[in-house]
């Protein structure tokens, strides 16, 4: 593979345009080898824009996590209510168990969140 500015034998890739480049071209910024200042400024603003997703990602997990509880914690007073005041077998089984499915769903939330 040749360099696209020098014609000699490239060394590297750029990590954003996937030009190839020799020992003269490549700017290294951190780990990653570019080939320009542009490349480098727009790797770095897709790299925000990565931690940026991955953080609103973790936000909307945990808040996923405290709903879910919260409504294992309605379904299953709402289960002891059927239990006392209606006493529906289907209505009981059907609040209790969506209790624990929500209890299920608030536990896989909290794993993705950490």
């Amino acid at each position: 593979m040749k360099c696209s500015i020098h014609n000699s034998e490239a060394t590297g890739i750029c990590a954003y345009c996937g030009r190839a480049m020799c020992g003269q071209c490549s700017r290294q910024p951190g780990q990653r080898m570019v080939c320009s200042e542009s490349c480098a400024s727009a790797l770095a603003h897709a790299d925000k824009a990565m931690e940026l997703v991955l953080k609103k990602s973790v936000q909307n997990a945990r808040a996923s996590a405290f709903y879910s509880y919260l409504c294992a914690a309605l379904s299953g007073g709402a289960a002891v209510g059927a239990w006392y005041y209606l006493p529906s077998p289907f209505l009981i089984w059907f609040t209790a168990g969506c209790s624990a499915v929500f209890v299920i769903a608030g536990y896989y939330y909290t794993r993705n969140a950490r």
